[in-house]
């Protein structure tokens, strides 16, 4: 069975970043910021960047530079480890905002016969955090 690995991040102030350690492709996502000290902001922003990183590289897969693989699954890695347990089932998701994002994640799946697997990974180990916080502090 082959992975795809791939490391996400968001940032309540708009910020998402994935990178795909298969393809050492990475992207930076500008979105709309939340506003300051909103219930579930690192959450949402997190949910986003999920969605997103799944997104594009679902369209690397179907465009022929992933799709040689048989029995494909994605690996996706966060430093978010209450957004990791609510994609696992493990915690329930309290925000309506949150379910939709979560709704829209497993619709791209599902309509794509995709496996996936979430995992909690320490920061200093998340590669779009790195990413993010290279662009943050203007060196990117």
């Amino acid at each position: 069975m082959n992975e795809i690995l791939i490391d996400v991040d968001g940032s309540p102030r708009g910020y998402v970043a994935w990178y795909n350690h298969s393809t050492n492709d990475s992207m930076i996502r500008t979105t709309r910021s939340l506003p300051k000290n909103i219930k579930f902001g690192v959450q949402r922003a997190e949910m986003i960047a999920i969605y997103y990183a799944l997104k594009d590289n679902i369209e690397l897969i179907s465009n022929g530079k992933l799709s040689g693989k048989k029995k494909l699954y994605i690996d996706v890695r966060s430093d978010s480890r209450s957004t990791i347990e609510q994609l696992q089932g493990i915690s329930r998701i309290r925000d309506k905002k949150l379910l939709v994002m979560f709704k829209r994640i497993m619709k791209l799946l599902i309509s794509n016969g995709l496996k996936i697997i979430f995992h909690y990974v320490q920061r200093n180990m998340n590669i779009a955090g790195v990413i993010l916080d290279l662009q943050r502090r203007g060196f990117l």
